[in-house]
């Protein structure tokens, strides 16, 4: 609650401060670039970015440097914690020990039985060798498991790694699968002069968050499918993945685990 408080007052004294024309915008008057604190969003996301801490969304130690690309083994965590979100889970941990024990897992096999799942997914060394810290394990692992996020091959996670945009919308929809069931959207392609740039794996990932409003292009006819991700953006796209996804905690109708 205090970070969330002490963010609060930092983006209005930081927006407060300056003058209509800036506070709305990402350069001043004379045109020279307005320069934020690092733990404030971008004007943009600020009212969105909000509302995802204020709801709980975002796990406490990602709660700045919101416009740096945001990492894989980040995002891995966001992606479990917004997971624990829906189901009503403030502890990661404790949601993956329930989740866990009755769910199947990224090969359609069920997970079995455990008395820790995090402190086996923390444990688990032999996925990926680029893991190197225990919490880093635990949700390189889990999102692996639950078939959200992949590997980079020969056992590598590649934690430090960034996230295009493409990969973004199909890491989002991957989440939704696991607890929306399946989501088929009408073909964008009409639309955007750069679909074809758009990975086969990820075209209908990609038409997906179009349509339900998770994403947006990068202009009226683009996608940038190989853009970059930052977490200001991630955490955005999440929550409007709760308010707009057809089956959310938000409409009440999340199937029981």
């Amino acid at each position: 609650m205090k970070r969330i408080l002490a963010l609060l007052m930092t983006i209005a004294i930081t927006v407060g401060a300056l003058p209509p024309a800036m506070a709305a915008s990402s350069s001043a008057a004379d045109g020279s670039a307005v320069v934020l604190p690092e733990d404030v969003p971008s004007p943009w996301a600020i009212e969105e970015v909000t509302q995802a801490i204020v709801l709980g969304m975002v796990p406490s130690n990602l709660q700045s440097r919101w416009r740096h690309s945001v990492t894989r083994i980040e995002f891995a965590q966001m992606v479990v914690h917004f997971l624990a979100f829906q189901y009503g889970y403030d502890d990661d941990g404790s949601f993956l020990g329930v989740y866990c024990s009755s769910a199947l897992d990224r090969d359609g096999m069920p997970f079995g039985n455990s008395s820790s799942w995090w402190n086996q997914f923390c444990g688990q060394l032999e996925t990926f060798r680029d893991l190197a810290k225990p919490e880093d394990r635990g949700y390189g692992n889990a999102a692996y498991a639950l078939g959200i996020v992949n590997g980079r091959g020969a056992g590598t996670f590649d934690p430090n790694g960034l996230i295009t945009r493409q990969e973004a919308a199909a890491m989002l929809m991957r989440c939704y699968r696991r607890y929306g069931g399946a989501y088929d959207a009408a073909d964008p392609s009409a639309a955007l002069t750069d679909w074809n740039s758009v990975a086969d794996w990820a075209q209908a990932d990609v038409a997906a968050v179009l349509e339900l409003g998770v994403m947006n292009g990068t202009s009226e006819t683009t996608f940038g499918a190989l853009g970059t991700y930052t977490r200001e953006q991630a955490v955005v796209t999440l929550l409007r993945l709760y308010a707009n996804g057809p089956v959310s905690r938000s409409n009440q109708n999340l199937p029981a685990m």
